[in-house]
């Protein structure tokens, strides 16, 4: 049986199934996006969506649409999107860009 560029993210989402759903999800990856086909990148970000339906997610990234720091709240179904550092790409500098924000409502 040959693997689709889906079946990775089918595992996690299994995975964030087994974790009881009074838990708050962190997602946290950067580099490895980077190996990442375009389409996995997509079904990566539409398993996250589909998993803050039913639970809070925080989903902390970089290397999906570019080099900076992103971080996709979902909480109580609503998401929010915010990019919250503009980075270079191997780390030598960074530029936070929250001003004086809660991350939450």
């Amino acid at each position: 049986m040959a693997l689709t560029a889906h079946d990775p993210c089918q595992k996690f989402l299994r995975f964030a199934e087994s974790i009881p759903e009074e838990s708050t999800l962190c997602i946290f990856h950067t580099h490895v996006a980077d190996q990442m086909t375009i389409d996995m990148k997509k079904q990566l970000l539409s398993v996250v969506e589909q998993i803050g339906q039913t639970r809070d997610v925080f989903h902390l990234y970089n290397n999906i649409q570019d080099k900076d720091l992103h971080l996709d709240e979902y909480v109580n179904g609503v998401k929010r999107e915010q990019t919250i550092v503009e980075t270079e790409g191997h780390g030598r500098w960074f530029k936070w860009l929250l001003k004086h924000e809660a991350l939450l409502p």
